[in-house]
């Protein structure tokens, strides 16, 4: 054997040692989890709600605040109905709590606050069994609950932006739903 292919079979062989050292390393530190259907999942799910936000409409706060709190209500109803409604219900809460702040209304924003924080356990619980669900479904191959459960998620985190866990959901969907109508 000559001394250039030599070194050609060092690089290549080198070069394919380092790759599996890497993609080793990647996997087993978590980065990274495979599914059979979807190729990597990104660790790390996004927060569905924020930790507070501003009151909308400062001047005439109090009476928007009951507006923003019976919105609230209404979307907390439809929330079985529609996952997304119940993302919205906590934001109203959350608004009408800094509206009944700013307008020195303390017993009320105290009440509101207890309703965001009331609903927002019991969604992000809906939120943890989803996710769980769907990682479930995708290993026993159940692709039809699988695209349930990926709509449910779709549905709750819609208004995340930027985040690899809703870019993975928004690219499994189509394969997804490939394989759901094919299922026997």
């Amino acid at each position: 054997m000559s001394s250039t292919s030599r070194l050609t079979t060092r690089s290549v062989g080198g070069s394919l040692l380092v790759v599996a050292v890497a993609l080793t390393i990647v996997l087993s530190t978590g980065v990274l989890e495979r599914t059979s259907v979807s190729g990597p999942v990104a660790r790390g799910y996004p927060p569905l709600f924020p930790q507070s936000l501003p009151c909308p409409r400062p001047l005439g706060a109090g009476r928007f605040a009951s507006r923003l709190e019976e919105k609230a209500r209404l979307r907390q109803d439809r929330y079985l109905y529609s996952p997304s409604d119940g993302i919205l219900a906590v934001r109203r809460y959350l608004e009408a709590a800094a509206c009944y702040r700013a307008a020195g209304r303390r017993a009320e924003s105290a009440r509101a606050d207890n309703a965001a924080s009331r609903l927002s356990v019991r969604v992000d619980a809906d939120y943890a069994a989803a996710r769980l669900n769907l990682s479930n479904a995708l290993e026993r191959e159940q692709w039809r609950a699988a695209l349930q459960e990926l709509r449910r998620l779709r549905s709750l985190t819609q208004h995340v932006e930027a985040h690899a866990y809703v870019d993975w959901l928004e690219e499994i969907g189509g394969r997804l739903s490939v394989r759901a109508s094919s299922a026997p």
